[in-house]
């Protein structure tokens, strides 16, 4: 009978400790899954990607509005505000004025071209110094960085500065980089198209800028073989343009880039596109025939490059800088453990209109937007408190460059230590295609190997009808926000269907949503979370 007493008195000590059991996260997870519909999906993405809200770009009136409703509904849901303190009045604070805020409030430099860009080739021809001076806009743009430089280096040939350590291919093999500019031809080899998958292939080319600033180099200056013009803004009068709905929607706004403010400064590289006739003036008298080792190369044939001798570049800039105000959304779900942080969290920003055209961004992102709503209202609805802290993160600028989940990881308010796992939520409701409406792709951090396991067991737990793709990596790739988090360290998870053909058009509208998978991610996703946050893994 006193062994009987103890036990008794141990259960009830951890029941009323908050802590779950198997048996009660298995309930709570239910509860929790009982309030994830299409009806609730509908309801909340209806109003983000409605005309109402301007589609949403970073900074801009659409994308403010959005942010204030996405906050008053994690009020509804009773998460609580995680962001700045604030002299606001209404949604901003769950307190009023003084209280704390839903919003991580910073400023972006939005940087756009000047009206003087100069770009020359220099070389050496025997005792001579030629130099050539090239057209803004027909031979050449610059990707505007603040601040404006003025530089002359030297330029070294970097083929289509591609490298693959799964096919030991290494463009930058042997290149001495350093205070130089690369010139590369855009793309990639014919071979290596073949080889690699489109996700690899993506990987990839998105490493190019790093390999070159790791290896010391100043600038990035590509070309496409085809291009005999660099800019795109050739003029139009405007009887070739009386029915512009029938073409390509544009913005019309001119090009810019924007970046977090630093006390150091930015260390962007510089980008330069040039055309054909451009790269063909650079390789004269060096000995190299484009054709020719396009030739080879895209055959995988050994192709030897010579240095180039006496070749400078010289580049001139002038922008136009201001900042811009913008804001996270940060909500809070205190777990029993407050040095135990999970972050689940989608950018909420897209592409804004022009031209009297509207990028609604339904897919891209407000399904992943409402994704993170909807978890909130699913952890409330297992009236349990997790073990672990949960917050719930909705960016600004992904489109710009992942800029506000960067600013994110950059600044955050506890140790970088506490934060265990981020789950990102970034275009979840189209199917790869109308042949396979149940595939998915799981993305994580291979050092995590437990979660196949979890995922395969929830979705037949939860009879959740999905066809997983698993695809683990020391540090998972992609286009998205967690990027930010892998970048510091941080285990990943992330769930996607397909990349369809309204992607960064006008198209992108509610009517194309494939409810049903994004039901199921969102589902999967909240089971996977909830089992995360009350276990010690």
């Amino acid at each position: 009978m006193k062994i009987l007493k103890i036990s008794v008195t141990f259960l009830l000590a951890i029941l009323s400790s908050g802590i779950l059991s198997a048996q009660g996260i298995e309930e709570s997870t239910k509860k929790g899954l009982e309030s994830i519909n299409e009806a609730v999906l509908k309801a909340q993405l209806s109003f983000l990607a409605s005309d109402w809200m301007e589609g949403r770009e970073t900074g801009e009136k659409g994308e403010f509005l959005s942010a204030d409703y996405i906050a008053s509904m994690l009020q509804l849901y009773g998460v609580k505000p995680g962001g700045n303190f604030s002299q606001m009045r209404g949604i901003a604070t769950a307190s009023g004025p003084g209280g704390q805020s839903y919003f991580q409030n910073f400023s972006l430099l939005k940087t756009s071209p000047g009206d003087e860009q100069v770009l020359k080739v220099k070389w050496k021809d025997g005792e001579m110094l030629k130099t050539t001076n090239f057209t803004y806009n027909v031979d050449f743009t610059v990707r505007p960085s603040d601040p404006a430089i003025e530089i002359e280096a030297p330029v070294v040939f970097a083929g289509y500065g591609i490298k693959s350590d799964k096919l030991k291919y290494n463009d930058f093999n042997k290149l001495d980089l350093k205070g130089k500019f690369i010139l590369r031809v855009t793309g990639s080899p014919e071979f290596i198209r073949k080889s690699l998958s489109a996700t690899e292939l993506s990987a990839a080319t998105r490493e190019i800028e790093t390999i070159a600033r790791d290896m010391g180099a100043i600038g990035i200056i590509e070309f496409n073989p085809e291009s005999a013009v660099a800019g795109g803004a050739t003029e139009r009068k405007d009887f070739l343009n009386m029915s512009p709905s029938e073409g390509s929607p544009r913005s019309g706004k001119p090009q810019a880039s924007y970046s977090i403010p630093t006390k150091k400064g930015q260390d962007n590289l510089i980008r330069v596109t040039i055309s054909a006739k451009t790269a063909n003036e650079i390789f004269k008298g060096t000995g190299i025939v484009l054709e020719d080792f396009l030739k080879k190369v895209n055959a995988n044939e050994l192709v030897t490059i010579p240095v180039f001798k006496g070749k400078n570049i010289y580049l001139k800039t002038t922008v136009k800088t201001s900042t811009v105000a913008v804001r996270n959304i940060i909500g809070i779900i205190e777990g029993e453990k407050k040095d135990q942080i999970v972050v689940i969290g989608a950018h909420y920003d897209h592409l804004g209109m022009g031209n009297g055209y509207l990028w609604n961004g339904a897919d891209d992102n407000g399904s992943g937007t409402v994704a993170v709503m909807t978890i909130a209202r699913a952890i409330m609805a297992t009236g349990k408190k997790p073990q672990k802290t949960i917050i719930l993160a909705l960016w600004t600028a992904e489109e710009k460059g992942l800029l506000g989940s960067r600013y994110y990881v950059e600044n955050l308010t506890y140790p970088l230590a506490d934060l265990k796992l981020h789950l990102n939520f970034d275009m979840i409701s189209r199917y790869v295609s109308d042949t396979e409406p149940k595939k998915v792709t799981m993305t994580y951090t291979s050092t995590q190997t437990g979660f196949k396991d979890l995922t395969e067991n929830n979705l037949k737990k939860y009879g959740i009808d999905l066809i997983v793709d698993y695809q683990a990596s020391p540090a998972p790739t992609g286009g998205s926000d967690h990027r930010s988090f892998v970048a510091a360290g941080v285990p990943i998870m992330r769930f996607k269907p397909g990349h369809r053909e309204e992607y960064h058009t006008p198209g992108d509208e509610i009517r194309t949503i494939n409810w049903d998978i994004m039901e199921k991610i969102i589902k999967i996703s909240f089971a996977n979370l909830w089992e995360l946050s009350n276990s010690d893994r």
